[in-house]
């Protein structure tokens, strides 16, 4: 069976025709998929390929020429994850680890964040080349984590148990106090910092994590968000008894070594863990010795971004928000600049960069806590090892993303920085893609995918940032004209979980229906001929129903998306088209209006259709 075929049989295995397509699309496309599927969703059906492709390679012990260090550090670093991995407790971790004594000065060294505050090497607001360090309150994802430290502080007879859960009371009280406060971000060096909130060792901080003289940080910038926050919690910190301190960062770092290790023994488990963990190391080993597709997967890509493009740029052309000549050279120059590619790994192909990253690493086979440990700690001295470059410049050649993440992104991601959208490698596979499907395929899943990505250039956080990723006051007039503003309020007539997230489903939908159909489509005007390989869906009902299903599986909990039924729902009824295709009577259509941000105005058949 051609791949093909195999997709269109499996969008019909996945769907529940007892569902009214008109009223539940989601049910009607995804219905079947928990009884034809052995995974969770289509994440982690392309993870398992993904995991088991690596343990084979893991398992072989091919060697590298071309980098054999750390190809070595990688082997390492799974034998002992597969072998040595134990559900362990507090009386497990290793002697020296106990008995260390940590204060703010060490902790983040590490690996430890959002304890009290949030630390991170990003670039600055009006230079995406300006390497600097960002200071602000702990994000607020980190409450899970105070959570189970407070479990674990009342479950054991800690010498300093009241004071410690006083202190993380304290710092949520001051957190809720200024959360939803717009914050004014100050750039200071690190001998302002010291001085507007003296309370925090700022130089022993940075020095720990970079190990270099004090001298040598005297140029590094810092963007200080919260101010008001860290004076405060600065203060909280200096009248805290050092004990109580000590003891309570020693919990948060096991929370650390308990959210970032593998969900279970198994090798897979591991591969996963090592994704997010060791990134360098698993995209270069997936990338060398794996991914056979690249050059036809990029040449597809690179044809879908022109045709979103192209599509959007009709979409300006019309000029539905009445922009000024100087703001559509802004909107043109971003569309235009927008870069895709494939996988996180820097341009640097040379086999010194690749075998050095891990070398002050002290992987051994013997024990895994320890790999684990070592592996926050050298994840935090990558992230600051560019901060040491002259003048803290981003290196475009060696650039990546490391974030303090314990799970690695398995979905295209779009950085407003690098105005650039990243596939990861692993999600260019069946059933999401495959280079030799039909278009229909690959403009209906990942066409849509990317049209997503690239409306988040383009909505209302996306927009100050221009072609180079600097933030911009034309993009800041684009935003606050009437025309965006009242698109905005159109989409704030339903309720959302996202904003930027709601804006680009329902821009990436448009855009991906207008790239394949054309802008002027009208299905009530077209006879379609049935696909090889499918005859009973029309070619638009099998480009609603595709999309539909990259969303299957288990409805996940809300966090930075709207549920995947309410994704699927309100999008395809915010496009006029999807009443028409699937024949849809009136009464059973949403009542609100049609949103559309940047689209051309529907023609005069079409508001009388």
């Amino acid at each position: 069976m051609d791949i093909s075929s195999q997709t269109a049989l499996q969008i019909r295995r996945n769907m529940n025709r007892s569902a009214n397509p008109c009223t539940d699309f989601w049910n009607y496309a995804c219905g079947g998929f928990g009884n034809t599927s052995k995974y969770v969703d289509n994440f982690e059906w392309v993870e398992d390929l993904y995991a088991t492709s690596m343990r084979g390679f893991f398992e072989s012990h091919i060697e590298d020429t071309q980098s054999p260090r750390l190809l070595k550090q990688m082997q390492t670093y799974y034998e002992a994850c597969t072998t040595d991995l134990l559900h362990w407790t507090w009386d497990d971790i290793p002697e020296s680890f106990r008995d260390w004594s940590p204060t703010l000065d060490s902790s983040r060294g590490y690996g430890l964040n959002g304890v009290f505050f949030d630390e991170r090497v990003d670039v600055a607001t009006n230079d995406s080349l300006q390497l600097v360090v960002q200071i602000q309150m702990p994000q607020l994802s980190t409450r899970y984590s105070v959570q189970r430290a407070l479990r674990i502080i009342q479950k054991y007879p800690w010498e300093h148990k009241d004071q410690m859960i006083q202190l993380a009371g304290g710092i949520r009280r001051l957190e809720d106090k200024y959360r939803l406060l717009e914050p004014i971000v100050q750039t200071w060096r690190v001998e302002e910092l010291s001085q507007q909130i003296p309370q925090i060792p700022w130089t022993a901080i940075i020095r720990d994590i970079m190990g270099v003289d004090p001298g040598q940080l005297e140029n590094l910038l810092f963007e200080v968000s919260d101010v008001n926050y860290l004076r405060e919690m600065g203060q909280l910190l200096a009248n805290t008894d050092p004990g109580t301190l000590n003891q309570y960062l020693k919990v948060r770092q096991m929370v650390l070594l308990k959210e970032t290790e593998p969900l279970s023994k198994n090798p897979k488990s591991c591969i996963h863990h090592m994704r997010a963990l060791l990134p360098l190391g698993m995209e270069y080993i997936y990338d060398k010795f794996l991914y056979k597709n690249r050059k036809q997967d990029t040449l597809k890509l690179e044809e879908i971004l022109r045709s979103l493009k192209a599509t959007f740029g009709k979409y300006l052309d019309a000029n539905r928000l009445g922009v000024t000549s100087d703001q559509m050279a802004y909107l043109r120059a971003k569309l235009y600049g927008m870069k895709i590619k494939i996988g996180n790994l820097p341009e640097d192909e040379s086999p010194e960069f690749y075998d050095n990253p891990y070398q002050s690493a002290n992987f051994t086979e013997s024990s895994f806590l320890k790999n684990l440990i070592e592996a926050l700690a050298l994840r935090t001295r990558l992230q600051h090892e560019g901060l040491l470059q002259p003048g803290s410049r981003l290196d475009l050649r060696r650039y990546y993303v490391n974030d303090d993440v314990v799970k690695a992104r398995t979905s295209p991601f779009y950085e407003n920085e690098r105005n650039t959208i990243t596939v990861p490698m692993l999600f260019l596979q069946w059933p999401l893609f495959d280079h030799r499907q039909h278009a229909i395929f690959h403009g209906s899943l990942l066409e849509a995918v990317l049209a997503h990505e690239m409306s988040h250039g383009f909505e209302q956080e996306g927009i100050l940032f221009d072609a180079d990723g600097n933030e911009s006051p034309i993009g800041l007039e684009i935003r606050e004209s009437p025309g965006f503003q009242n698109a905005i309020k159109c989409v704030q007539q339903q309720p959302f979980v996202s904003l930027k997230e709601r804006l680009a489903d329902l821009n990436g939908l448009q855009l991906a229906y207008d790239a394949f159909f054309d802008l002027n489509h009208d299905s009530r005007k077209f006879e379609y001929r049935p696909y090889a390989f499918e005859a009973e869906f029309s070619a638009p009902q099998l480009f609603f129903l595709s999309y539909a299903q990259f969303f299957c599986g288990l409805l996940p909990p809300v966090i930075a998306h709207d549920r995947d039924d309410e994704r699927v729902n309100v999008s395809v009824g915010n496009l006029r088209q999807f009443a028409y295709d699937f024949k849809c009577e009136p009464s059973t259509v949403q009542s609100h209006p049609i949103c559309e941000m940047w689209r051309p105005p529907p023609r005069e058949e079409y508001r009388s259709g």
